[in-house]
């Protein structure tokens, strides 16, 4: 029996590598240029490609997590009066959809795991890079203070580094939801074990999970303007052809 393979056709759309590879190419330092030339043949080939698919990944994650938490709104306004009477009686809402709790905490678990994938494949990358180009193995805690010095809040990288071990190695998250019945506002939140008393440390809010993207977002924005940066430094310390 003869077993063929075929590849899909995708194209991610984010352009994060490609406008570094796009500026090494008309790079007029030799040094940069080499290494644009000698890409394929390093790390920072398949780098590349694992970083520009789970960005468009990690989008793609971010509009279900959103289209769920939609969900389950609507359905906790659309009977305000069961949902007061739950809270009154510490009672549990059942969901019209019984599936909805399950996707939910699902896509949760994808934006954690995503999100962190992707974090240390760019730290991977970024190391690979500044060898590359600057002969310099640029560290964690190097890059870290890059984003300090732009004024860029760090601590999400703690807590998105510590929800990933929880969730991954120790339990399986639950869904209750955090209620501001003044303004009608649910939000999901996500238990990091069964309780009954709510204390901050015992959850991830669905506001911690936006400010880890957002911190994710600044920061790859800052390293890429960095890269950008340095390479333009390094070219005017390079001698004229």
């Amino acid at each position: 029996m003869s077993i063929q393979y075929l590849h899909i056709d995708y194209t991610p759309s984010s352009g994060w590598v490609l406008q570094i590879m796009a500026r090494l190419l008309k790079s007029p330092d030799e040094r940069l240029r080499a290494a644009f030339d000698q890409w394929s043949d390093t790390p920072l080939k398949e780098l590349g490609f694992a970083i520009t698919t789970r960005m468009h990944m990690l989008g793609r994650c971010l509009l279900r997590l959103n289209a769920r938490v939609a969900e389950l709104r609507s359905e906790l306004t659309s009977d305000i009066a069961k949902t007061d009477v739950c809270i009154s009686r510490g009672q549990a809402f059942k969901l019209r959809n019984h599936e909805l709790a399950y996707e939910l905490l699902l896509d949760m678990d994808s934006f954690v795991f995503e999100t962190r994938s992707l974090y240390e494949i760019m730290g991977k990358f970024l190391t690979q890079l500044f060898q590359a180009l600057f002969g310099h193995t640029v560290t964690e805690s190097e890059l870290q203070s890059i984003l300090s010095r732009a004024g860029i809040d760090t601590r999400w990288i703690v807590e998105l580094r510590e929800n990933r071990k929880l969730f991954f190695h120790e339990t399986a998250p639950w869904l209750a939801v955090q209620v501001q019945q003044e303004n009608s506002v649910f939000d999901p939140i996500f238990l990091k074990k069964q309780t009954t008393t709510f204390d901050l440390d015992e959850f991830v809010s669905f506001a911690t999970l936006r400010d880890i993207y957002e911190g994710f977002i600044r920061s790859t924005s800052e390293l890429h303007r960095y890269i950008m940066e340095q390479i333009r430094l390094h070219e005017l310390k390079s001698p004229a052809p």
